[in-house]
Order: C-alpha cells, then sequence, then structure tokens
C-alpha cells in the first residue's frame, strides 16, 4: 500500500466539476477487450479540461503459454507467435502508446492481480515500474492513498493544471482524499461485490474509495456516526464509494471466454467515474452507461 503525496490541480472556473475515472481492468491480450470502449474513454478524458483519472490494474491478461489458464483461441488475433519471445515489451508500448496522451491528468497508476501474479512469477516487476517510469506517473502499486488539493485562482489562463507533490499547497479550495485498490474476491453477486467495496471502505479513513476487479459499476455513499470535539453534538462522516467497469466482455463472439463457461454475468463496459466540485465540496459517484435508447437510423 502506497502514501503516493498530494496531487496539486489548479483552475481559472470558480465552480469547476471535475471527473475522476477509474480505468481498470482492460486485459490487453484477451480476444474479448473492447479497444473501441477504452479508445472512446480516454478521448473522453483527453477532450474534458477538468477530467483526471487513475489507472486501476489489470492493463493485461497476462495468460501466457504454460500457464494452466492458458487457452489459444481466447488470446488476441493481433498478436503474432513471433511476439511470444518479447511479449512484456510489446505490452508495455501498447499501454505507454494508449495513454501517453492523458499522462498529464494521471493521479495514479496501480497493477492488478493479473499483472502481479505474472511479474511476480517471472521476476519481471520491472515492467510495472517501467511503464509508470516512462509515462512520468505515479507508482501506486497495487493500492495507496492521495491527496488532490483544488486550488482555485481566478484568472488561470490554462484552465487546469495538476502537478504531483510532496507537501500540501498553503492554500487551498478544497481537498478531497482518495483510496484506490486494484480489487479482489470472486463474487459473482451484487451484494457480494458491493460487501467487498464495503470492507475497504471500512478498513480506511477518506472521502472517496475507488476499486475495480468486479467487472461490474457499482456506486454508494457510507456513512459513519461520529461525535464532534466535546462530544456535544453526533455528526456524520460520509465516505463515498464505487466500483469500475471493465473493457473484457464475458460473452463475445467466436471463441468461449473462461468468465462464459463458469457462467459469470455479463461485464459493464468501461470506467466509472466521480465528479466532485471543490467550490460545494459536492462529491457524486455515478454508474453510466453508453448506447441507451434507440436511434433514428
Amino acid at each position: 500500500m502506497e502514501a503516493s503525496g498530494s496531487r496539486i490541480v489548479t483552475y481559472g472556473k470558480e465552480y469547476a466539476e471535475f471527473s475522476i475515472y477509474d480505468v481498470a481492468d482492460i486485459h490487453l491480450l484477451n480476444r474479448g477487450v473492447s479497444k473501441s470502449h477504452l479508445i472512446k474513454d480516454i478521448e473522453r478524458i483527453n477532450d474534458d479540461t477538468y477530467s483526471l483519472y487513475f489507472v486501476g490494474g489489470d492493463y493485461a491478461d497476462w495468460i501466457l503459454p504454460g500457464d494452466k489458464r492458458f487457452d489459444p483461441e481466447s488470446f488476441d488475433e493481433d498478436v503474432k507467435v513471433i511476439d511470444l519471445t518479447k511479449l512484456g515489451a510489446k505490452v508495455t508500448t501498447m499501454i505507454i502508446d494508449y495513454f501517453k496522451p492523458i499522462r498529464r491528468k494521471c493521479l495514479g497508476f496501480l497493477m492488478g492481480n493479473h499483472e502481479f501474479t505474472a511479474m511476480n512469477r517471472n521476476s519481471q516487476m520491472f515492467v510495472h515500474d517501467a511503464i509508470c517510469r516512462e509515462l512520468k506517473v505515479p507508482n501506486m502499486r497495487f493500492s495507496g492513498f492521495t491527496d488532490v488539493y483544488f486550488v482555485h485562482e481566478p484568472g488561470f489562463k490554462a484552465g487546469c493544471k495538476m502537478i504531483y507533490s510532496e507537501t500540501p499547497p498553503e492554500k487551498y479550495t478544497a481537498r478531497l482524499r482518495i483510496f484506490i485498490h486494484h480489487g479482489m474476491g470472486a463474487a459473482n453477486t451484487a451484494g457480494g461485490k458491493i460487501n467487498k467495496l464495503k470492507s475497504l471502505v471500512d478498513m480506511v479513513d477518506a472521502d472517496l474509495v475507488m476499486m475495480g476487479h468486479c467487472h461490474e459499476q457499482f456506486a454508494k455513499s457510507f456513512l459513519r456516526l461520529t461525535p464532534n470535539h466535546d462530544c456535544s453534538l453526533i455528526n456524520s462522516k460520509i465516505t463515498m464509494g464505487l466500483i469500475t467497469g471493465s473493457y473484457l466482455r464475458t460473452y463475445a463472439p467466436g471463441f468461449t471466454s473462461y468468465g462464459e463457461i463458469k457462467g459469470y454475468a455479463p461485464t459493464t463496459m468501461g470506467a466509472t467515474r466521480a465528479r466532485y466540485i471543490p467550490a460545494t465540496r459536492v462529491l457524486t459517484v455515478e454508474n453510466r452507461a453508453d448506447g441507451i435508447g434507440q436511434g433514428m437510423e
């Protein structure tokens, strides 16, 4: 678990609303990955001046020949046999190419259980470190905290700018303490997944808790009663929690996935976001789905 310091976000629009995404469970190298959803989310983040994001781990599948889970039918059709000799380098290049255009908006870069298992088994943990170093983003490993300080500066011309810092700013409009974890467990029910999120919320002191791994979107507020300094008044502390979606389709044509065999629920596609207005200190966590409703052809 990493205590990754501060992020200082300077902006000029007084009532700006910031979107904070958890882009997780991409699972590159799997044939079921929806690259179009990933590209669309990256473009959305790039086009929005007030968007920030984490990469929440499992950015690649890392199930290689020799692994008992390896299924050649489920492997990315764009990967050639000769690529297997340098697969770590290929994935590294792919991830860097995807996220380089938005690296200045990155709050932190995590690994997931797929990265940890494969890299630990093959003594290649340096691959994750190299990706973070090349992108110049904070390496938060499997989980960690960060404090995001929002500093409103009237007349700020650049719209919004974020810097990494080991120390907080002297003055700020609002501070948002975020805890992010890749996620854990194998729950296949809505209640089981929410319970995993609740276990993280109960474990930490944060304003926003984000996790992935479940391949489904959930958002919930959690309240805890706390007395004031002299125990004369009872207040409530609110922690907002979210579970982000994935880019790996459970059910896709042309091959049979591991999730299909196990009867897992269909995946909720794309990244979940939290929205925060520093001026009013309003934090919203949301579920989102694309392509809802029918348009005229």
